[in-house]
């Protein structure tokens, strides 16, 4: 099971990455255009959130495993939601 969790984790991992260096290499190679720099600067972005959210992830599911992982529970009405 934890050699099928890195599998994983390694592909979600790396699938963000290939954006972010192509969108990268591409605003340093070429001359400035404002619009076009904002939406490749946000695809920047977008997918350093997602690598982010997936680290978090995997050190949630490594406190879980070494069981430190603090539960704070709280309740709350469905109703409200």
């Amino acid at each position: 099971m934890q050699k099928e969790f890195i599998s994983i984790a390694a592909h979600e991992l790396r699938t963000p990455i290939q954006p972010i260096l192509g969108v990268s290499e591409i605003l340093l190679s070429r001359k400035v255009n404002i619009e076009q720099d904002k939406e490749l600067l946000n695809v920047i972005i977008r997918n350093a959130k997602r690598l982010r959210k997936i680290t978090e992830n995997i050190l949630d599911v490594t406190k879980i495993e070494s069981h430190s992982l603090k539960v704070n529970r709280q309740y709350f009405s469905l109703n409200n939601i």
